[in-house]
């Protein structure tokens, strides 16, 4: 009488299981890269969205009011992101032309992000 093997042995499938565990675990860190960094870029668009509507509004004003504008400018109705606030790191103001830089900044995952943009305004 021949004995057929039927089934596995146990060191066949502990090492099946050892595959599929490392495989279940790449697939894991992989989605949660992705939705950290999916998390990223929506706060950079919101970032950038913020700052286009500044400079929307600085471009509204007359150019003589422009320094007076940018330095009362209060930052409090933006709520998007957390902590975020609204700075005009170093403009110029000349006769002619005025370099404005609008810098939003928030937390995200306890660091700090910044996104700014520059234009320059001509009388």
């Amino acid at each position: 009488m021949k004995l057929t093997r039927r089934g596995f042995s146990l060191i066949e499938t502990m090492f099946s299981v050892s595959i599929l565990l490392i495989v279940i675990i790449s697939a894991l860190l992989a989605i949660t890269n992705v939705m950290f960094l999916n998390e990223s870029n929506r706060n950079m668009v919101t970032a950038s969205n913020d700052a286009q509507y500044v400079m929307e509004q600085i471009k509204t004003q007359s150019f003589s009011n422009i320094s007076t504008y940018v330095g009362g400018y209060s930052s409090g109705e933006f709520t998007n992101l957390p902590q975020e606030n609204v700075s005009f790191p170093n403009p110029v103001y000349t006769a002619n032309l005025d370099t404005i830089t609008v810098q939003i900044s928030w937390r995200e995952r306890n660091a700090a992000r910044t996104f700014s943009i520059t234009t320059c305004f001509a009388q």
